[in-house]
């Protein structure tokens, strides 16, 4: 049956559709978004062209002129909070007088861009993952890519435009609970590992409601030496929590207690209190309205301020459990939670009960990782899907290998066939495009000789569109260390579908980015140069293989969103 459908988070919306035969003559297909709010219609724009065709200065055509020449696509233009439709339109003929085939037009159902999914709200970045266009924004430096130097200057600035365009809702999401306390007389206790952002360190500074424990960074404290003393001076209740050796306090949580001492909310995720975690990483952070869940951060909190700096035996022990809220739909563990401080045989509970949750997918795993190491996440993942041949994996992770650079690992398998761009037990380094070609200009891979453009997300999704869909996030980097020897918090939510389409919508927003890189690194400037100006382009998407099998797996949504449309 033909299809199209659209899953969205706060900041972008993740069209697919499907036919069931190829469509003669089809070169591509023109995107028409409705904003049902105001009833206005947009031809979603295009910056790539048919081969031989060129866009030197970067401008935006429409899709009725450069048309998608797949069966998904991404609306990075979309705003939040707004309910659209979407229209997919076949369009025939030839490059330069395409004519649109309504005939075969699809629209998909309405979809919001929320940040609200129940009791929970997800907010997601764009970091500067977005690098043609800041390659068009930014002038060059002497390497040919942009200019880091000019980014840095940027994206500390507070209400810069291209700050504002790379962190998105970030900024405001970490102020929420701090601008609650003040309003209404509460209370705000964080654990946080990374701070340097002068706009979030202006909402910290003399507060006399924020009571911060701020962990140091490494041995000399570099990134917060000078904010930590800042804090001190001005204040605020802070306590220094200094770990040695490589145990970190990797926590970025902000609970609110209310005026009469009940915790209310909580604030978590993967994003640190930095510029560059705000707009040079990809990250993402949850506000959880339920006072269950924000009591057991707050418990937590407690506990970390009575262990001093030791990460000693009570604290590891009463961590060393799964709370589970009312519902039983949300579970949090804390870290460290094993009796030995260094690496053992034995999985952590934490790891565990996400290990458990992959092993049981019977749709789909997906998952956006920051230095995984062994074992974690992705061998689990690897296991499943030889379990379940019909299980599809997509999946990035930045580790730092050779040339001292931060690649990324693509992961993508739908089959056992090997003719795939990537098994999930093996690993392939996609870093960005380092030179001009076609439509393409050199990228920035980095906010400063140290600070590279990395993955920072700790996304597992299991099953998106399932009504038993599983979202593992939090601070957890997915690997024994970060159950040992960190302060970490992770959460396992299950059967919210809005926020499993929410993150599924995120990470193929990062993966997409990187596996068009894929194919650059694998074949140079000889890589995919323009649209096609024959048919023949869509003949991969009508035979068995992984192609067809991606159509159908976000084909697969039979529900009507009540919460997302309403």
């Amino acid at each position: 049956m033909n299809k199209a459908v659209a899953l969205a988070n706060n900041d972008v919306v993740f069209l697919s559709w499907l036919y069931d035969t190829r469509i003669p003559d089809c070169l591509g297909f023109t995107i028409r978004r409705t904003n049902l709010q105001n009833r206005t219609i947009t031809t979603l724009p295009a910056w790539v062209g048919f081969k031989g065709q060129s866009n030197a200065n970067w401008n935006a055509r429409t899709t009725d002129e450069w048309p998608v020449q797949k069966f998904t696509w991404r609306d990075l233009t979309a705003e939040p909070e707004t309910l659209y439709q979407y229209e997919i339109i076949p369009v025939l003929g030839e490059a330069g007088s395409l004519q649109p085939s309504r005939i075969n037009a699809l629209t998909t159902d309405p979809v919001r861009t929320a940040t609200r999914c129940g009791q929970i709200s997800a907010f997601f970045n764009r970091g500067i993952l977005s690098t043609q266009s800041l390659a068009h924004t930014l002038p060059k430096g002497p390497t040919g890519a942009p200019d880091y130097r000019k980014l840095i200057d940027r994206i500390d600035q507070p209400g810069d435009p291209l700050r504002n365009r790379l962190a998105g809702q970030l900024p405001g999401a970490l102020q929420t609970l701090l601008k609650r306390a003040q309003q209404e007389s509460g209370q705000c206790y964080g654990a946080l590992y990374e701070l340097n952002d002068p706009e979030l360190m202006q909402a910290l500074l003399g507060m006399p409601f924020v009571h911060l424990i701020l962990s140091n960074t490494g041995k000399n404290d570099e990134v917060n030496r000078g904010n930590r003393q800042a804090l001190h001076e001005s204040g605020i209740d802070i306590t220094d929590r200094m770990l040695k050796g490589d145990h970190i306090g990797h926590n970025k949580f902000l609970v609110y207690v209310d005026r009469s001492g009940r915790p209310q909310a909580v604030l978590t995720g993967s994003t640190n209190w930095t510029y560059t975690a705000l707009c040079g990483q990809s990250n993402n952070a949850l506000l959880i309205e339920d006072p269950t869940v924000a009591g057991f951060y707050f418990d937590y909190w407690q506990r970390l301020l009575a262990d001093g700096a030791e990460q000693g035996s009570t604290l590891r022990t009463q961590n060393n459990q799964a709370f589970l809220d009312a519902s039983n739909a949300t579970t949090v563990w804390f870290s460290p939670n094993t009796e030995q401080k260094s690496k053992g045989t034995k999985t952590p509970g934490d790891l565990a009960e996400v290990f458990e949750a992959i092993a049981h997918a019977r749709q789909a795993v997906l998952f956006l990782v920051f230095q995984p190491g062994k074992p974690s996440i992705v061998e689990t993942t690897a296991d499943a899907q030889k379990k379940n041949a019909n299980l599809i994996v997509f999946g990035a992770a930045t580790d730092p290998r050779a040339v001292e650079q931060y690649d990324t690992e693509l992961y993508h398998r739908t089959t056992t066939n090997p003719d795939t761009i990537k098994h999930t037990d093996a690993m392939v380094a996609v870093a960005g495009i380092d030179d001009e070609f076609a439509f393409w200009r050199q990228e920035l891979l980095k906010t400063s000789p140290q600070a590279h453009a990395v993955i920072h997300d700790k996304i597992v999704v299991v099953d998106p569109l399932s009504e038993n869909c599983v979202v593992v996030t939090g601070s957890h980097n997915l690997r024994y260390k970060a159950s040992y020897a960190n302060d970490e918090n992770l959460l396992i939510i299950r059967g919210n579908r809005d926020l499993a389409e929410a993150y599924a919508t995120h990470v193929m927003d990062v993966y997409g980015h990187y596996r068009w890189r894929y194919t650059v690194q694998k074949h140079g400037m000889h890589a995919w140069s323009g649209l096609e100006t024959k048919d023949t382009w869509q003949d991969k998407y009508f035979k068995p293989g992984p192609a067809r099998k991606e159509m159908e797996l976000w084909t697969s949504i039979a529900r009507t969103r009540g919460a997302k449309a309403a």
